[in-house]
């Protein structure tokens, strides 16, 4: 036992030997202490060598990171052009110079003043509080500058810019107070949740579990107003419009011109003002809802395409809000035609908002121009003389042998007018004028009053006449009885019929010389009918053939029906006949109804392009043409150049079944004499000495003042223009559309679209 402990002893003894052995040695504790220093430093010297080589490029991805961004390229809409190159519909451009709101605002937002010195300093110099202050001071300092730069080229006063300046500043502290407002709403519904309603109930320790719960779930409160708002971080416009040379100058020198920039604003614009107003139609941005409806109606397959036009896009159109679409007139009939489809740019951009890559994605397609048959100088002076007819008082029951009842005479003033002109052969219509129009203007720019007075006028000046309205076309429907008669056999032109001034008694169905003068017309042959326009003539054509020949032939005129013509919304008139329905029944048809179908009265409608290709059949030898205005293409890209190409497919004229040339020779033997006989109802106010006009007066019998109309042709030797003039409540056709007629003629012979007949001069 002894022995065991002795040995114990001496091996402790030895351990605090060694012990102390060590404590006598300092290099050994300085070697220790080294070792104890040194391998923190290797750990770190290890992390810094894994940081720099290893993760090197995780670190600098943040700093070295891209985005893409989308970038629309604007494409523009076609033209509308007359035949003879003058721009009736074009867009102009406008050019606005916006700063951003940080240069704006005054005082300068301090952060921001930070912020910008900052970024011009390196991170040593970011600890040199007086580099910094100095750096502060000249970012104030490039602020003046800027603004003295851009007084200079813009030529704004000092009061000026700052009133701006003050508008927009105003107007961002509106918005943002507004955001605040919502944002405090925000926070009072989110602070009344059951959330923390319900940490006051419940023990102790279960009230203390919600609160732990709630720190660490809920977000932290924070003052409702922090954080700028996008009107804080963007651009507002300063001046508006600004110059090419303001705009190539800024672009020129972005240095110079930090946090500025001009962008170019598309309009439709109308140049011409009223010109064809109701022909080329208008041209308007899409709302934010009606852009939704449409893109709902392209996503079922029930978007409306334009099938006239061969070359039209043939990718699906993606309208949105503030895009411009044709709302009436050409610019709707030929809408996909002239709307340009915007291009698509990828941008690849640096974390400082610096553009390092552009692709393009898809090549802006411009709108095509649109070149018209419309003579704009023949349409100028259509305008003009229906202007001055509407201002014009005439008496209203003038003898001019086409009433057949009693008016009153009474002076009256025209509430409309319309006169429309087309080629005979072709159907181009080289004029389509109407009176009161509007100024296209209006509807694209911001001019309330001018917009209120259009609405205020009774005369619908918006109201498309050529094409849309619809009247009682009176005795120049005596032209297609006349055709219907002869056709059908019951009739011989050379045959004579005795006007005794009314068909059956003194009191109704009379002549109009007859209620003035107590006398006929006597021995009538159909030249001389429709010379005099003898009412009781075509009232016994009618009894011989019947109402469904006569509306047979009409029918076969196109009376009653869509002549094609390229506008939207044509009328159709209407063609009372003895076969039609009213509610599944056959409707009862009077002897009355057909004399007065028979002299273009009864229910019968007609528009002013119905009556002015009718006319032109007349002409042309029997061939019903579609009127139309488009004629040619121009190019979709600016690069095509200023070819124009006649794209547009009109259906070819076709022959009126069952008409004989011989059936319309003798018909234009009585419209010629209608204007150069001494007895014809145009004599007096139609007649020229160096043309020969072919026509037929109307008057049409209404409730308050007779409609005004007069259709015919020229030159009657060689025919290549028809034409109608319609004075609605005008009064007499002679008196009130004859001496329109007859300028308007003049007008062509001046212009060299019709040349003087031979016939005439040689007299």
């Amino acid at each position: 036992m002894w022995n065991r402990l002795a040995t114990v002893w001496q091996h402790d003894d030895s351990r605090q030997a060694s012990r102390w052995d060590a404590d006598r040695a300092p290099g050994l504790r300085l070697v220790l202490l080294w070792l104890g220093m040194i391998a923190p430093l290797f750990v770190v010297a290890v992390r810094m060598v894994q940081l720099q080589v290893t993760l090197r490029d995780d670190f600098a991805t943040g700093f070295e990171q891209t985005y893409e961004a989308r970038e629309e390229i604007p494409a523009r809409d076609g033209r509308i052009l007359a035949a003879d190159g003058s721009v009736l519909a074009g867009e102009t451009e406008r050019h606005e110079l916006q700063v951003h709101f940080r240069l704006v605002q005054e005082p300068a937002d301090a952060s921001w003043i930070r912020r910008e010195a900052l970024k011009q300093l390196s991170r040593l110099e970011r600890r040199d509080k007086p580099r910094v202050v100095a750096e502060e001071t000249r970012v104030q300092q490039q602020r003046e500058e800027l603004w003295s730069r851009l007084r200079l080229l813009t030529e704004l006063s000092v009061e000026q810019v700052a009133a701006a300046r003050q508008a927009v500043q105003q107007r961002v502290a509106q918005t943002k107070q507004a955001v605040i407002k919502q944002r405090e709403q925000r926070e009072a519904a989110y602070g009344n949740g059951d959330s923390l309603t319900s940490l006051g109930s419940g023990a102790g320790w279960q009230r203390a579990w919600d609160r732990v719960r709630s720190e660490l779930t809920q977000p932290p409160s924070r003052p409702v107003h922090s954080g700028p708002i996008a009107e804080e971080e963007g651009f507002h416009t300063i001046a508006s419009p600004v110059t090419a040379d303001t705009k190539s100058e800024i672009e020129a020198h972005p240095d110079r011109y930090p946090g500025v920039r001009v962008i170019t604003l598309r309009r439709r614009a109308y140049p011409q003002g009223e010109l064809a107003a109701h022909v080329i139609g208008t041209r308007t941005p899409l709302s934010p809802q009606e852009a939704s409806a449409r893109r709902e109606q392209q996503l079922s397959g029930n978007a409306r395409l334009d099938e006239q036009f061969e070359g039209q896009h043939s990718e699906q159109r993606d309208d949105r809000a503030g895009d411009r679409v044709g709302r009436s007139g050409l610019e709707l009939q030929y809408d996909s035609h002239l709307h340009g489809q915007r291009g698509e740019r990828r941008l690849v951009k640096n974390r400082r908002g610096e553009v390092i890559h552009s692709e393009v994605l898809r090549e802006p397609q411009h709108g095509r121009d649109l070149v018209l048959t419309l003579d704009a100088d023949v349409q100028r002076r259509a305008e003009q003389l229906l202007d001055e007819a509407l201002a014009n008082v005439t008496l209203a029951g003038t003898t001019d042998n086409e009433s057949h009842q009693d008016t009153a005479r009474e002076a009256t003033c025209p509430k409309g007018g319309c006169l429309v002109a087309i080629d005979v052969h072709t159907g181009a219509i080289l004029a389509a004028a109407a009176a009161p129009r509007f100024d296209l203007n209006l509807l694209v720019a911001s001019d309330a009053n001018g917009w209120r007075d259009v609405l205020a006028d009774p005369r619908k000046p918006l109201f498309s006449r050529a094409t849309q309205m619809a009247l009682a076309p009176g005795s120049v429907f005596k032209i297609i009885t006349a055709v219907a008669a002869l056709e059908s056999g019951k009739l011989n032109a050379d045959a004579p019929i005795y006007c005794q001034g009314y068909l059956d008694r003194p009191d109704q169905h009379r002549c109009l010389t007859y209620r003035h003068f107590q006398t006929g017309h006597g021995e009538m042959r159909l030249a001389d009918a429709l010379c005099r326009s003898c009412n009781v003539y075509f009232f016994t054509a009618a009894r011989r053939m019947g109402p469904q020949t006569l509306a047979d032939w009409a029918d076969r005129f196109g009376i009653g029906q869509a002549t094609g013509v390229d506008l939207p919304s044509e009328s159709h008139g209407r063609l009372p006949s003895p076969h039609e329905t009213e509610a599944g029944q056959r409707r009862r048809w009077h002897p009355g109804d057909t004399l007065g179908l028979a002299i273009g009265q009864s229910e019968l409608l007609v528009t002013p392009i119905q009556m002015a290709r009718a006319m032109a059949a007349v002409a042309n030898d029997g061939q019903l043409v579609t009127p139309h205005f488009a004629s040619a293409s121009g190019p979709a890209t600016l690069n095509e150049g200023p070819s124009f190409r006649p794209v547009f497919a009109h259906p070819e004229a076709r022959p009126i079944e069952g008409l004989h040339s011989s059936t319309l020779d003798r018909v234009r033997e009585g419209l010629v004499m209608v204007v150069h006989d001494s007895h014809g109802t145009g004599f007096k106010t139609v007649k020229l000495k160096d043309v020969t006009i072919a026509g037929k007066t109307g008057t049409a019998e209404t409730n308050g003042a007779d409609h005004a109309w007069f259709a015919g042709y020229v030159p009657a030797e060689r025919p290549r223009v028809a034409f109608v003039v319609v004075l609605e409540h005008g009064g007499s056709g002679g008196k009130a559309a004859g001496p329109v007629a007859r300028q308007f003629v003049s007008s062509l012979l001046e212009l060299g679209l019709v040349t003087p007949s031979a016939s005439l001069a040689r007299e």
